[in-house]
């Protein structure tokens, strides 16, 4: 019994001693309790696959792949590629921890095959994807090792081309994009880029293509497109190292590294603007307006005719959107708007397979929703009453706000197409200490918008204005007046602006330069033209962040132009001012711009205050390191 509670009592002591320490590091390093260990970052190991890399002579159509863990394979789908391509869509299947995928297709003989995986297989459990999987082997006794890289990016804003096919062919007919699958086939990545490996020693038609409609083959109007103007050939050549290792007597191995040709390709993907007028969508939302939609801008090729009725005269009157891709028709005869159901035929070119163009005819057939309550002919004819007995007047809406930008114009729209607009009725006036002194401004149409008339004034700095325009200044295509407005406003001050005033140069042919706002939409915020080296200036900019784009405007038409499959006309070049401008108030922001070689041109755009930020909160977010003591 004594023995025993001896040994209990030095159990107790040792356990003692054991935990103090572990209660010393609790309390100075405050550390929690342990939650599992650290998290799988490891993704799946290939233990082995049939065939193995780089085999010759295999004669399965299955490959196998057998990992270390448990994989998953949801996104091989969309991002499993086969070169050169099989007439079927491969089917991918597990057991246990091997991958078989099915190639669905009787092989090539002596011929090369690639398999590219990208980042599609993954662990089952932490989804940590095993990235660049490629596997090659050969139905033959040769395996072919060349290889094409490159990039393709979007030809309007340089961003990457994620997930565009690259199309390689031997044939030399320009018609093979259009009708035949690839003989070779590559996908581009996250950041663009693509790898087309296992290549025989041959020629090819490069092509890179956003295949919406996933055949493989070039469909005009739906997918986008690229091409290399040149056959591209490609090689490799072994460079050995100066130094040489020994291991024998009658033994040297050359050590060095093969070069592959050519370097990276460079793909610019284009949407080829053909000329395609189908009619997309159409609605008869209210009796006197008819909206129309159509894929493309009708220009002046369009026309419409009722069928159903037969009013005299004009009965309609046709609103064009800036592209006149979307159409409006104000219906002006009462034959035509007080019909519940109407009828029209519309005409306009379109242009068949061979390029030649025909005038296209649609019959619409457009009926007037009726209210729930209006069943009736009592209620029917009251509804009609009530289109008689309208009121009479409409609202005028202007662009102003309680600040006016001293650089724009006023914008003044009516809700119904103009019959007349009395630009005496309109009224401008400035405020002088207490008093406002009438001014006079030029009041003129818009060019493009037909409900729309623009105010411009050379407006002063910090100053109050104030806008009055006259009961019936305007009148409406229905007879209708407007009601007053009196509204007052005033200009920002000159201090709260900034300006951008930039050095261009290297300027080699036609340019536009465009400040566009730092979104991804990159929206247009002013536009400049320019043809030799020479200052450009942008005044009054709000205080925010601005990028600036250079076009190449090679043809000096004044707008970017897109490329051109049957023509073999590459789209214009772009490039890019590689820092975010940011714009502070009473500030000018001074550079000088070398525009660089568009070829040799990628855009990386660095913006200082946002990586500061980054920084800033990655010190943050840190561990701190901590004293046991």
């Amino acid at each position: 019994m004594k023995t025993t509670l001896i040994l209990l009592r030095r159990i107790l002591v040792s356990a003692g001693m054991l935990a103090l320490p572990l209660i010393i590091l609790y309390s100075c390093a405050n550390m929690g309790m342990p939650k599992g260990g650290p998290k799988d970052k490891t993704p799946p190991v290939i233990l082995k696959s049939n065939p193995v890399f780089n085999q010759r002579n295999f004669k399965d159509n299955k490959v196998r792949i057998t990992f270390d863990e448990f994989v998953n394979t949801d996104d091989l789908n969309d991002k499993f590629i086969v070169s050169p391509p099989t007439s079927k869509k491969p089917l991918f299947r597990t057991k246990g921890k091997t991958l078989i995928v099915d190639l669905n297709d009787k092989l090539k003989p002596n011929t090369t095959y690639s398999l590219d995986f990208k980042d599609g297989v993954s662990d089952n459990n932490e989804k940590n994807k095993y990235k660049n999987l490629r596997l090659a082997f050969s139905t033959g006794p040769e395996l072919d090792t060349l290889r094409l890289v490159g990039f393709v990016r979007n030809a309007f804003n340089l961003e990457p081309a994620i997930n565009c096919y690259i199309l390689l062919y031997q044939g030399t007919s320009d018609t093979l994009v259009h009708k035949t699958k690839p003989d070779y086939v590559g996908k581009t990545n996250s950041q663009g880029f693509f790898a087309i490996t296992n290549l025989p020693a041959t020629s090819y038609q490069v092509y890179a293509l956003g295949d919406v409609d996933n055949n493989l083959k070039y469909t005009e109007g739906v997918d986008s497109i690229s091409f290399l103007a040149d056959r591209i050939t490609p090689s490799a050549k072994f460079l050995p190292d100066r130094d040489t290792l020994a291991t024998g007597p009658d033994t040297l191995v050359v050590l060095g590294k093969t070069r592959f040709y050519p370097d990276p390709l460079n793909l610019s993907l284009f949407f080829e603007k053909g000329f395609e007028l189908n009619l997309d969508k159409y609605d008869w939302p209210d009796r006197k307006t008819i909206n129309l939609t159509f894929v493309g801008s009708t220009a002046d090729t369009f026309h419409v005719e009722p069928l159903n009725v037969h009013p005299k005269g004009e009965w309609m009157m046709l609103e064009k959107s800036r592209h006149a891709d979307t159409l409006k028709l104000w219906l002006t005869d009462s034959l035509v708007y007080k019909r519940d159901t109407l009828a029209l035929r519309l005409s306009y070119l379109q242009q068949d397979s061979l390029g030649a163009f025909f005038v296209k005819k649609d019959t619409l057939k457009f009926f007037m929703k009726e209210d729930p309550v209006a069943k009736t002919e009592r209620a029917k004819r009251k509804e009609r009453r009530k289109i008689e007995t309208e009121p009479r007047n409409i609202i005028l809406s202007t662009s102003i706000g309680s600040i006016l930008d001293p650089y724009k114009e006023i914008v003044i729209e009516s809700p119904q197409p103009f019959r007349s607009f009395d630009t005496s009725k309109v009224k401008l006036f400035v405020k002088e200490d207490t008093t406002y002194h009438r001014i006079f401004a030029k009041i003129r149409p818009d060019s493009i918008q037909m409900r729309r008339y623009r105010i411009r004034y050379p407006w002063a700095f910090d100053a109050k204005y104030k806008l009055v325009v006259d009961s019936t200044a305007v009148s409406t295509i229905y007879g209708l007046y407007n009601k007053a407005i009196s509204t007052e406003f005033k200009t920002q001050e000159e201090e709260h602006y900034g300006k951008i005033v930039y050095n261009v140069t290297n300027v080699k042919c036609p340019m536009i330069i465009q400040l566009i706002d730092n979104s991804p939409e990159e929206l247009v915020e002013r536009s400049l033209r320019i043809s030799k080296d020479g200052e450009i200036s942008f005044p009054y900019l709000e205080p925010k962040k601005y990028l600036l784009k250079a076009i190449f405007d090679r043809n000096n038409n004044g707008k970017w132009d897109s490329g051109n499959l049957k023509t073999k006309t590459e789209p214009e070049e772009v490039c890019y001012y590689l820092n975010v401008i940011k714009v502070r108030a009473n500030w000018d922001n001074s550079d000088t711009w070398m525009l660089p070689d568009p070829a040799n041109f990628t855009k990386k755009i660095y913006d200082a205050e946002a990586e500061a930020e980054k920084l800033q909160k990655k010190k943050k977010n840190a561990p701190q390191k901590t004293k046991l003591f």
